[in-house]
């Protein structure tokens, strides 16, 4: 197998694991645990978009949390992290053909299988 067939199956793994996530976990992580869920996501799902936008919204959002009590800085970023987690989830499943996680993850399954 050369590098390149290697780098396409791991990016189509990917997919299929972003794919594979579901949006009603991505809510109660994000709603109890925000950050360690945001990071949790990246990892399992390799796209570390949300992480880095929800962590540069909190630094916009410092300055703000002595006007209002730290409220947007609790808010904003789990919201922006978990919206961007569940629209990008939506999309790979629509592009894969997808119609459930249940589906991504079998197909998972087979890939990796071999």
């Amino acid at each position: 197998m050369e590098y390149t067939d290697y780098l396409k199956a791991q990016k189509e793994l990917n997919e299929i694991r972003q794919a594979s996530v579901r949006g009603w976990g991505v809510c109660v992580t994000h709603f109890l645990l925000a950050p360690a869920a945001s990071v949790y996501y990246g990892a399992k799902t390799k796209y570390w978009n949300p992480t880095l936008i929800a962590s540069a919204v909190a630094l916009g959002a410092i300055p703000l949390s002595v006007v209002d009590f730290g409220f947007t800085l609790s808010v904003a970023p789990p919201i922006t992290s978990a919206a961007l987690i569940i629209s990008n989830t939506n999309k790979k499943r629509k592009e894969l053909g997808f119609l459930s996680p249940e589906q991504a993850e079998f197909s998972l399954y087979e890939k990796s299988k071999g």
